[in-house]
């Protein structure tokens, strides 16, 4: 939402526009947005009538072009609540999603965890907890903002398209991909075990994989 005043970008909650003081609500005989005289007070600055309903339409388009980019679950990342997929799956989620970059910082962040403290169960485990928590309450938020500035990126990046081809680059640029998911997640694993052979790096042995590893001993595996 845009301020009818002064034109700057509101917060979805936001009544009051913290630059000029416009109560988005309400109008009154000495706050008039769109430069009307009354009662012989004029504002020279103000945005004219026109100009707002453009930023108006302008923002309209804008949040359609982000719904189209994330698909049928806008709102649910639109109001940031607990990710599922994200606590239980990481980074294959994230990359799922497209944000491949973040999916690889999070993957790796999961093996320096696995190396620090994986011969401490306990400890292991509760950090592990604390971060997919974080991962859990964190992603939709961080994928509605990195959506809408991806958005921006797109209108800015090809100023000479109508809005149905925008919503067609939109498209093919957001969603999902499971394919490129899985090959970026195994080939990720696949660079950081040969990392790991060259520089002779092991992962500690934790305290749950020694009993596994004493049964399949004693199944011959």
């Amino acid at each position: 939402m845009l301020c009818l005043k002064c034109g700057k970008e509101l917060k979805d909650n936001e009544q009051i526009c913290s630059n000029c003081g416009y109560n988005k609500d309400s109008i009154s005989n000495t706050d008039n947005p769109f430069g009307v005289r009354n009662q012989g007070i004029y504002n020279p600055n103000a945005v004219d009538k026109e100009v707002a309903e453009e930023r108006l339409e302008h923002e309209k388009q804008f949040n359609s072009l982000v719904e189209i980019f994330i698909g049928p679950k806008y709102y649910n990342f639109k109001k940031g609540s607990f990710s599922w997929c994200a606590f239980f799956l990481g980074p294959l989620y994230i990359a799922f999603r497209k944000m491949y970059a973040v999916s690889i910082i999070v993957y790796i962040i999961n093996i320096l965890i696995t190396l620090f403290f994986g011969n401490k169960f306990i400890i292991y485990m509760l950090v592990t907890l604390i971060f997919q928590f974080f991962l859990g309450f964190s992603f939709k938020k961080i994928y509605y903002d990195d959506s809408m500035e991806k958005v921006g990126k797109i209108k800015q990046n090809n100023p000479d398209l109508g809005y149905n081809q925008l919503t067609e680059v939109a498209k093919s640029k957001g969603g999902t991909n499971i394919f490129y998911a899985i090959i970026i997640m195994l080939g990720i694993t696949i660079l950081i075990s040969l990392i790991m052979m060259i520089f002779h790096i092991n992962l500690p042995e934790s305290d749950i994989i020694r009993p596994l590893e004493r049964l399949l001993n004693k199944l011959n595996f």
